[in-house]
């Protein structure tokens, strides 16, 4: 058995106190009124300007306490009057104090949740980074790698024996040693040396005479000085 519990109305069947008791009422639907949640920027903004609002107050009050005080001399409510006004300058600058406070704490949180936007983005950009890497090395296998290596360096030593063969080999002709042909210079530099010393010039080599003078290979002047001294009679 069920008791009825709506009333009758204008409307039709109304729900009745009892009913809201036992299921509660229905929620109302958000209303296109509602503010947004601000944001930290907009909230210091907002504490800003409460502050030059109470610093103006603070100069006004500042400046009618001395006014006042001016007067206390001929006017007899002055006195009171500037006690009120720096009663409320006092109150003007507790509030200021509350809110640079308040606007701190504000600004602090903003700081704080700009560097953990930063920290998020440096995380998800290195771990971008890091996935690229895997990428990258799931490309590149290490045995190619070393083998390659390998290649390189046997290359590299088969180019420089090549070079040291090439820098060794001197082309002779045949039959021709270079040990010969130091000693054939030294001696040259000899014969050089003493006929310096006699005064002499420099000797002439056959095979240069011989093309000079139509195959006639010219005497030297210590074979030609001794062809022209007559020899003796014999005894």
């Amino acid at each position: 058995r069920f008791t009825t519990i709506l009333t009758r109305g204008r409307a039709g069947l109304l729900p009745s106190p009892r009913m809201h008791r036992l299921f509660g009422r229905s929620k109302e639907p958000a209303t296109a009124e509602s503010k947004a949640t601000p944001s930290l920027s907009e909230a210091s903004g907002k504490i800003e300007d409460q502050v030059k609002a109470l610093e103006t107050k603070i100069q006004k009050a500042d400046e009618e306490i001395k006014e006042l005080v001016a007067k206390g001399s001929t006017n007899p409510m002055a006195k009171q009057r500037a006690l009120q006004a720096m009663k409320k300058k006092k109150m003007y600058e507790q509030n200021r104090d509350q809110l640079l406070g308040t606007q701190f704490n504000v600004e602090n949180l903003q700081f704080q949740q700009e560097q953990a936007e930063v920290t998020a983005m440096a995380v998800e950009a290195m771990q971008a980074g890091h996935n690229a890497l895997k990428d990258q090395n799931k490309k590149m296998d290490i045995g190619s790698v070393d083998k390659l290596i390998d290649d390189m360096a046997d290359l590299q030593d088969e180019m420089k024996a090549i070079n040291e063969v090439l820098a060794t080999g001197t082309m002779l002709p045949d039959g021709a040693e270079e040990d010969d042909l130091a000693a054939e210079y030294a001696k040259m530099e000899e014969e050089m040396a003493a006929i310096a010393l006699a005064g002499g010039p420099a000797p002439v080599p056959a095979a240069a005479a011989a093309s000079s003078t139509g195959g006639y290979a010219a005497p030297t002047p210590a074979k030609a000085a001794a062809e022209a001294v007559p020899s003796a009679p014999p005894p």
